[in-house]
């Protein structure tokens, strides 16, 4: 529909006369004339009991297009003159056209996300790629994009119009809140530093640009792969990278795969175990009885490599009251945070808690 309305607007800086498409029954889908979209033409019945291909009232000629082997449309242009067969003939083919290329392309997008989902023989994707004009071994990396359900349709548009070069990206939606971009990477491997800059500046450009449309979104970047048929993997790694970056990470819009640390290992521990190391390194619930400020402190005594000058100036703090408040600490945990085995092993447990309130309150349902 989308691509017969582009051919229309097109037809329109072209064209003086009125030209529209309609469906069988006579309803206008598409027309240089914006106004008359969604209106009924009374005579599309009568064209199409017609044997003849075209057909002609006092003011209109008429085609009917065939798509197949079945007459899908009918086209019509407000003048009777010699000319305006030419044009509906022109403008016939110029849609047949478009409709096969969308359709071309559909079907490239369904092929793109089975091998997404694993749902194709390893195999055979690389001769059903050939049918697409696929290069299989070209490297490839995967981002998802979420957004709220709301914007999901939009998402998409605005990514398909920002990556024009369907043979370097790929844009498709898994569903109404998660769309992917594949992106070919062969460029991007040679070294560190150019995979870096390539997920970096890849991966802000499409923040930016849904950003600057106003809409909020969260990309996980998965991890790069040298074959096309490998792409599932990289798929995997992205939703992983989605996942764990919001749970453990707040107000981060780009988490990626490869700089997941600590966050990736306790994601696929077993909630029991989970629960056990909580249990060992805060019995009867100690980490309840720290106070807001408390907790403000050790996230900044964290957050500057726990160094005590720069917490206090941070905090804007006395030197002896974030000693007093570190000191509670130990009291109530029985760990010292200034004491480097204490801190990491107070920062796992953390996180680890927070990854069992996540699993305990989280309604996230979202494809994964």
């Amino acid at each position: 529909m989308e691509e017969i309305k582009k051919c229309m607007r097109q037809a329109k800086a072209i064209l003086k006369q009125n030209v529209g498409v309609m469906d069988t029954t006579g309803l206008i889908i598409a027309s240089t004339n914006s106004d008359l979209e969604g209106t009924k033409d009374s005579t599309a019945r009568a064209v199409m009991m017609s044997d003849d291909i075209f057909s002609s009232t006092s003011e209109k000629t008429y085609l009917k297009i065939a798509i197949g082997e079945q007459f899908k449309y009918i086209i019509s242009i407000d003048d009777v003159d010699s000319q305006a067969r030419i044009y509906l003939e022109l403008m016939a083919e110029w849609i047949k056209a478009a409709v096969k290329e969308r359709g071309t392309d559909a079907e490239k997008e369904l092929f793109t996300k089975n091998v997404l989902l694993e749902n194709e023989l390893q195999g055979e994707i690389p001769i059903k790629a050939r049918e697409f004009k696929i290069n299989c071994s070209e490297a490839r990396l995967v981002m998802v994009i979420r957004t709220a359900k709301e914007d999901g349709a939009e998402t998409l548009e605005i990514l398909q119009n920002f990556y024009t070069d369907a043979d370097q990206v790929t844009v498709l939606a898994m569903d109404e809140t998660t769309s992917i971009v594949v992106l070919n990477a062969e460029e991007a491997i040679k070294s560190e530093n150019d995979r870096n800059t390539f997920i970096e500046t890849s991966a802000q450009s499409i923040l930016d640009c849904l950003n600057n449309e106003g809409h909020t979104a969260f990309i996980g970047v998965g991890s790069f792969v040298n074959m096309f048929q490998h792409i599932a993997k990289s798929y995997r790694d992205a939703m992983l990278a989605l996942r764990v970056g919001k749970i453990f990470e707040k107000n981060i819009y780009i988490s990626r795969y490869d700089k997941l640390g600590l966050g990736r290992l306790i994601y696929q521990l077993p909630a029991t175990l989970c629960q056990m190391f909580i249990d060992e390194v805060f019995p009867n619930e100690a980490y309840k009885t720290l106070d807001e400020d408390t907790l403000t402190t050790i996230d900044s005594f964290f957050a500057n490599n726990l160094n005590g000058s720069e917490t206090s100036r941070e905090l804007y703090v006395h030197r002896n009251t974030l000693v007093y408040r570190l000191d509670k600490v130990k009291k109530n945990t029985g760990l010292d945070l200034r004491s480097f085995d204490d801190a990491v092993l107070f920062k796992m447990a953390s996180m680890v808690r927070i990854y069992l309130k996540y699993l305990e309150t989280s309604k996230d349902n979202m494809i994964r």
